[in-house]
């Protein structure tokens, strides 16, 4: 699947890449870490980041998708280069605050989580272009969504919310793809 998406973004240009490749945890332990700038760390059910990744400081893109995570450790944001990061599949309860000092990221998916809360601080993006919330149980969007001047998709398909918040998001955010589910007058 990150590869299909992989590819969407290098076709439509959301990532220009040259000679580019995805590379495997395993194999890129072996190289040289400056040469490594997008790692495939998916399915490896990590509960936790282990130290080694942190050697890899100029990584555009990586997937931690499919893992165990409940949280990221603040050393994270010494990604600065991080265009494109996949945390979907985890177990992300809270919104990871140390993602709004990634001020390069143009891709963030955090898919099938059961995140409740988008920050205020997620305004700091402000280089996102596509947000992927898909599934989660986000009971409050935060202004800070409606702040990301760059956001040309946000996916909120299987997010339970009502028909004013459903308004809101056509008006507030008209240059931005909505992917969304039919609103729950209940929830209003």
């Amino acid at each position: 699947m990150f590869r299909f998406l992989f590819l969407y973004f290098l076709l439509f240009g959301v990532i220009n890449l040259t000679n580019a490749q995805l590379i495997k945890w395993e194999d890129a332990l072996k190289m040289d870490a400056g040469q490594v700038k997008y790692l495939d760390c998916a399915g490896l059910k990590w509960d936790s980041l282990p130290t080694e990744i942190f050697r890899f400081t100029e990584l555009k893109s990586i997937n931690l998708s499919k893992n165990k995570f409940k949280e990221l450790p603040v050393n994270f944001k010494q990604f600065q280069n991080l265009e494109v990061l996949d945390l979907g599949r985890n177990k992300f309860e809270v919104f990871p605050l140390v993602l709004c000092q990634m001020t390069q990221l143009k891709v963030l998916h955090l898919d099938r989580n059961a995140i409740t809360l988008i920050p205020e601080q997620i305004a700091a993006l402000q280089k996102l272009e596509i947000l992927d919330l898909y599934a989660n149980g986000i009971e409050q969007f935060g202004e800070g969504i409606f702040l990301l001047p760059q956001l040309k998709e946000l996916n909120i398909e299987g997010v339970m919310y009502g028909t004013i918040f459903a308004k809101q998001l056509s008006s507030r955010l008209p240059n931005t793809k909505v992917l969304i589910d039919p609103p729950c007058k209940c929830l209003d």
